[in-house]
């Protein structure tokens, strides 16, 4: 996703924060300020951050889960409107699946168990109110939400747990691209329902319906593309016409190579033909008149198997302009373009 930026690495998934998300801390940390000062701000932006802890804890529910079906997850975004696990591809089978949608709201009701657990013997809780306000007692306001983000992953719609539930288990019975209609037509009658709700009173809800309605959309066109490529390999949709530029060729020999192509990015190879890394038109351009060899500037590259389904092309993707596909050997053989940064 672009404009989104490492900050941890744990149990081989990148962690990464959206540049939006820091204007976020600081919308509500200017918010907090006006009502209490330094004080309530720092306060304030505390619980916002320990709220996206609870949503990264959440996501890594869905990855580490995803793991025992031998689905790896490259990276977890956190945004303004929660966090986002790229898992390489979805679970083969129904129950799979259900298991994966379960796991983040089950790591949100342990933590909330566990608060709750620590103000059993009070029994005061603050309300739904006090999130607006930087007052009030923090663990009780974080036990209220983590219940929260477990009602509102309840929600059969797409893309929150609750559809993918749905869909699960609608898919031990039909089709999976039936499954999924019927799931993302569900949730697209509750994002107008949210719609409706918000125009009158609530912008959140507005958002929240469109964001939803969306998010069905785009899940049923994915389940779509699923089974029209169920039974096609990489190879076959691969470009084996491309360009690749050698680890020790300058900069400046390579943008001047590159100029001709319509090629987005380029696979940085070494001599045995491996890809060592990716590097972009633009970087190039940077290190226009560098004798700087290209591999020390190269990024990372996303790869595949030329025998990979290609619906795992989909996982591959964001943020990269393209795939490398490689051999058993692990040499390139071809590469995919991102169709949607063409």
């Amino acid at each position: 996703m672009r404009w989104s930026y490492r900050i941890a690495r744990i149990s081989g998934i990148d962690v990464k924060i959206h540049v939006t998300f820091l204007l976020l801390l600081a919308w509500f940390g200017w918010i907090f300020w006006q009502q209490g000062g330094g004080p309530a701000a720092a306060e304030g932006v505390g619980f916002i951050l320990l709220l996206f802890l609870c949503v990264l804890l959440h996501e890594f529910g869905h990855a580490l889960a995803a793991r025992m079906y031998g689905i790896r997850t490259p990276d977890i975004t956190l945004l303004p409107i929660g966090g986002v696990a790229r898992l390489e591809r979805m679970p083969d089978k129904p129950w799979q699946e259900l298991v994966v949608a379960v796991a983040g709201p089950a790591v949100n009701i342990v933590i909330a168990l566990a608060l709750f657990a620590v103000v059993a013997t009070k029994m005061t809780f603050s309300g739904l109110s006090d999130l607006e306000r930087a007052d009030g007692n923090l663990i009780e306001k974080l036990m209220v939400v983590n219940v929260m983000l477990v009602l509102f992953n309840a929600i059969p719609a797409f893309p929150m747990d609750g559809g993918r539930v749905l869909r699960a288990l609608l898919a031990m019975k039909f089709s999976y691209v039936t499954a999924t209609s019927v799931a993302a037509r569900v949730g697209q009658v509750m994002a107008v329902l949210f719609l409706v709700a918000g125009f009158f009173g609530s912008p959140m809800l507005m958002f929240i319906g469109v964001f939803v309605f969306f998010g069905a959309q785009q899940e049923l066109a994915y389940a779509r593309y699923r089974a029209a490529f169920s039974n096609r390999r990489v190879a076959e949709v691969m470009q084996t016409a491309f360009v690749a530029l050698p680890a020790d060729m300058t900069c400046a020999e390579a943008d001047r190579l590159v100029k001709s192509y319509d090629q987005m990015a380029f696979p940085v190879v070494d001599s045995h033909l491996r890809a060592i890394g990716m590097v972009g038109k633009h970087a190039l351009e940077v290190h226009a008149t560098s004798l700087v060899p290209v591999g020390q500037i190269a990024g990372g590259v996303s790869r595949i198997s030329a025998g990979a389904p290609v619906d795992q092309l989909v996982a591959a993707f964001p943020p990269e302009p393209l795939v490398v596909v490689e051999n058993p050997a692990g040499q390139i053989v071809g590469i995919v373009q991102n169709p949607s940064l063409g």
